[in-house]
């Protein structure tokens, strides 16, 4: 996933962005505990997304410590305890970092291909270390990763197919959160539009180079065959694709049966969301001046 599921933190006590911190950390520290230094680049504000969400329906909290951290190593700061909420979110960034990582190898630039043939021999190795475990995410993230180049290919300009892959795996991922069978229906569809959002506003974040760099765009691709070549009728489109998936994920949200942690998943669904796509149009603004 991209770091677009994030707080808005001018809404956000301090309390609650504290603890928000803290389940960041503990994330980035399972990750480097589990399969080494490297794994903390794969940290993203989703994944810690994916780890509240788990954790916020668990039945119990494993609690949290004060740690050091790499980045200021004199100082301690709170911390989540190890728990398996964290091991199976750890386990979901890389399995996915490794088809990342493999993809890009095969549509990438020439830099994208060397980055990634020297990342693949770490990658490859923590991706065996989670099949021992959870071959369910090996399944998924390949699957998405397959299809997802059959829509290139095919240069889809159904907004619903494109966003398909990505919002399978992640229904998928998410279902697997919970042993309750109506709690795994409702994960299901929240993952599944979670899916839809992070495809539709990379997408989004995207346009510009993608149409620069001749790369596959579905909203350029819908346009394009419609003889509609104005990028600002694009963006307007992809706006409002997003703000409805958002309302979707909100609906969905209110029927998790939450231990915890509700009102931090409250900022990020009601705000954080919204404030993220905002970002990404105003950057688009900022890049025109």
């Amino acid at each position: 996933m991209f770091g677009y599921i994030k707080p808005y933190k001018p809404e956000m006590k301090m309390k609650e962005f504290d603890t928000y911190k803290a389940i960041y950390c503990g994330l980035c520290k399972k990750l480097g505990e589990k399969y080494g230094f490297f794994a903390r680049m794969t940290l993203s504000y989703d994944f810690t997304f994916l780890a509240l969400v788990s954790l916020g329906m668990s039945p119990q909290c494993s609690g949290f410590r004060n740690e050091k951290c790499m980045v200021n190593p004199f100082k301690k700061k709170p911390c989540l305890a190890p728990c398996d909420d964290l091991d199976f979110v750890a386990s979901s960034a890389m399995v996915m970092f490794y088809y990342k990582l493999k993809d890009n190898y095969l549509d990438g630039n020439l830099k994208d291909k060397i980055l990634s043939l020297l990342a693949m021999p770490f990658a490859n190795s923590a991706r065996k270390k989670v099949l021992k475990k959870y071959e369910i995410l090996d399944t998924l993230f390949s699957k998405c990763m397959k299809d997802q180049k059959t829509v290139e290919e095919s240069k889809s300009i159904s907004v619903d197919r494109s966003a398909q892959p990505t919002a399978e795996a992640l229904a998928g991922v998410f279902e697997l959160l919970s042993d309750d069978k109506v709690q795994k229906q409702v994960l299901n569809r929240l993952g599944y539009l979670t899916g839809r959002y992070v495809y539709f506003i990379d997408a989004l974040d995207d346009l510009e180079d993608d149409i620069k760099n001749n790369n596959y765009n579905v909203f350029y691709n819908k346009f394009v065959a419609e003889e509609n070549t104005n990028i600002d009728d694009m963006k307007q489109y992809a706006k409002e694709t997003i703000n409805l998936t958002v309302g979707q994920i909100a609906s969905c949200y209110e029927l998790l049966d939450l231990n915890r942690y509700k009102e931090i998943l409250d900022n990020i669904v009601y705000l954080g969301l919204h404030n993220s796509l905002n970002t990404v149009i105003n950057k688009s603004k900022e890049d025109k001046k």
